[in-house]
């Protein structure tokens, strides 16, 4: 758990779940935003895999490259999925 009560698994075909105090999870499926500019450097499982929370942002780094993405744009775009 990190400041904001949440954690973070980064789960298989670019997904991520993340975990609420309140007992609420989110799957965050990603497929699709790796093709865009934005998430573009995330394609590499590599860098993908490299999730991890700090505050309230949830970032990707591995050592060449760093993405970062608020939880709340994340689950923002969950909405637009639908």
């Amino acid at each position: 758990m990190n400041s904001i009560g949440v954690t973070l698994q980064v789960l298989p075909e670019y997904r991520l779940k993340l975990c609420f105090l309140n007992g609420s999870e989110a799957i965050v499926d990603m497929r699709q935003r790796i093709h865009a500019i934005r998430f573009g450097r995330l394609a590499s499982p590599e860098l993908f895999g490299t999730a991890r929370l700090e505050d309230s942002e949830v970032v990707w780094d591995d050592g060449n490259y760093r993405v970062r993405a608020s939880i709340n744009e994340l689950l923002d775009s969950m909405q637009m999925d639908g």
